[in-house]
């Protein structure tokens, strides 16, 4: 079962991580392979913590 609140919390999320690589300008200058590995580093990182505090279909949402 999926929790209604949960989708739309991991897209916010991703967007936010998302704009903020951008924005930080931690990717500028990065190669194509870099940038994808830094983009994948830290959504999955959130992605993790997001999921371990608030598992999808726990029923909390």
């Amino acid at each position: 079962m999926l929790d209604p609140l949960h989708l739309p919390v991991t897209a916010v999320l991703i967007g936010i991580v998302l704009f903020g690589l951008q924005r930080s300008g931690s990717l500028a200058g990065a190669s194509r392979g870099r940038r994808f590995v830094n983009q994948f580093a830290a959504l999955f990182v959130v992605l993790l913590v997001l999921n371990l505090l608030w598992p999808c279909g726990s029923g909390t949402g």
